[in-house]
């Protein structure tokens, strides 16, 4: 399966490279404040960067990723960078923003100091810093580990750490980590486990948790996930989440379950999905990434972590039961991955 998911990975990547617009962003969804712009164009970049750790070298993905680079160093503002130039800044966008430039340009002056308007006392991070945004000034449990792997790129180790602690009482006291940005608990979840396991391991009693609730979304590994029962989205999430997990079972149903529904030009079905809930109010309103961008830049960035993991073994040891007594870190990541969300202000 590995040379098969390889080309797979190179077609979509294919895919992701001919929609760039002319000025070097990518941009997908029409919310109100029209589409996003850096955005995409970070996670779009972030999932062609991830990709080079099982594709042979290209000029035109390497043109393409420069292209973006440079439009963003453009687009920066004092506060980062936000769903598009039209709207204020917010941490989401930002940290995919630092994570593809820190990357991509390892010398470049990039400031920790950019997240301290996001950063609570407690190592929560608002997608907004400012109270006029409401609930969306809030505390968010899938932005905490974006700003955290944003951190690490810059190494800011103390950050960095702090935001672990937050997250990992999150889900001490909670059980799981919460969504307030996506329809599902998918892309929460593989994001947090991510970011964990990149900045130390994954404590086992989370391990068997997630890996408990991978099976009641799923079912058993040994089944039939069919295809298309849930958004791209969600199936390359719970990719992620399988990876990180070292769950080898649900990792190949996963694979076989995303590649079912590539269409034949590289992309991935537009996956409905993105909440924008009410400021203040309890409504929202959910969207599709019109352009497949999104949908398609997450399987590529699950199904390359896949791949590496095939390659280079689990993410994470099978000794939970044992390791969950002492509740120690298990494994620690080896390949990289990584999701997003809109703003209006």
């Amino acid at each position: 399966m590995d040379s098969d998911v390889t080309e797979m990975v190179a077609a979509a990547c294919e895919f992701l490279v001919s929609h760039q617009d002319a000025d070097g962003h990518w941009r997908d969804y029409e919310l109100p404040p029209g589409r996003s712009e850096s955005w995409i164009t970070g996670c779009v970049g972030v999932a062609l960067n991830v990709a080079e750790d099982i594709l042979a070298p290209d000029p035109r993905r390497t043109m393409a990723l420069d292209r973006a680079v440079a439009a963003l160093r453009d687009s920066q503002r004092p506060g980062g960078w936000g769903y598009n130039r039209t709207v204020s800044c917010d941490a989401d966008t930002t940290s995919w923003v630092v994570r593809l430039v820190a990357t991509r340009d390892p010398e470049s002056s990039m400031a920790a100091a950019l997240f301290g308007s996001y950063l609570t006392p407690s190592g929560g991070v608002r997608t907004f810093p400012s109270p006029v945004f409401g609930s969306w000034a809030a505390e968010h449990d899938e932005v905490a580990p974006m700003a955290g792997l944003a951190l690490l790129a810059l190494g800011d180790e103390r950050t960095v750490e702090l935001i672990r602690a937050h997250i990992v009482s999150r889900h001490r006291d909670h059980g799981r980590w919460y969504s307030f940005w996506w329809h599902s608990d998918a892309y929460v979840a593989a994001h947090n486990l991510t970011f964990l396991a990149r900045s130390g391991g994954i404590p086992a009693v989370i391990v068997e948790a997630e890996r408990e609730r991978l099976s009641e979304g799923v079912g058993p590994a040994d089944g039939s996930f069919a295809a298309g029962v849930e958004s791209s989205f969600d199936t390359a999430q719970r990719l992620i989440t399988a990876v990180r997990v070292g769950a080898s079972g649900y990792v190949s149903l996963l694979c076989r379950a995303l590649l079912a529904v590539q269409l034949p030009d590289g992309g991935w079905p537009a996956s409905m999905g993105l909440l924008v809930p009410g400021q203040r109010t309890p409504t929202s309103e959910i969207f599709a990434d019109d352009r497949r961008l999104l949908s398609t830049a997450m399987a590529v960035q699950a199904l390359t972590d896949a791949v590496c993991e095939t390659r280079l073994g689990p993410t994470t040891t099978d000794k939970t039961t044992t390791a969950a007594r002492t509740a120690e870190p298990v494994g620690s990541s080896v390949s990289r991955s990584p999701g997003g969300r809109p703003a209006d202000g």
